[in-house]
């Protein structure tokens, strides 16, 4: 005669519990890796908006590129000015979006009074949130790190 089984012996509990977890081990982090990769993507997106989004304000504008990120937001009555130009969308001009933290540097101005030059960063929050440092100026050629934090001289995107 055999053994009638009355549910699940704690062996077999720990059993579960140890396969849970090795798998866990497994998935856990390349999750967190594609999401720091998706960050990363976004941070490329947004310095791209960004140039794109200066241009604009270079040729609209009769005082060079803008002053401030938050110059280049949304204005409260949907009335573009110099001073609120409406090229991007208000998350993006608080420097921080998707993990990254985006400082701009205008460049000073020149005899006519307008801004020739600027300097952007987008750095991970953490090394969680992204690997790679970024920077662009303007000539719109985003550039690389994955040490520090990136400037002028380092290797072009994908260069």
């Amino acid at each position: 005669m055999g053994k009638e089984s009355k549910g699940v012996s704690w062996l077999e509990v720990i059993v579960l519990m140890v396969v849970v977890v090795l798998v866990a081990k497994i998935v856990v982090p390349s999750l967190w890796d594609s999401k720091s990769e998706i960050n990363e993507g976004s941070a490329v997106r947004s310095l791209r908006m960004i140039v794109t989004a200066e241009n604009n304000y270079v040729t609209s504008y009769d005082t060079g590129f803008s002053q401030t990120l938050a110059t280049l937001g949304p204005p409260a009555d949907a009335a573009p000015t110099a001073s609120l130009a409406g090229f991007l969308d208000s998350e993006l001009v608080t420097g921080t979006k998707e993990g990254y933290t985006f400082t701009y540097t205008a460049g000073p101005a020149d005899e006519n009074g307008r801004i020739p030059t600027y300097k952007l960063n987008a750095d991970p929050v953490s090394s969680a949130t992204g690997k790679t440092h970024y920077f662009v100026d303007q000539t719109g050629i985003v550039r690389v790190n994955d040490q520090q934090a990136a400037n002028d001289k380092d290797k072009p995107l994908g260069g």
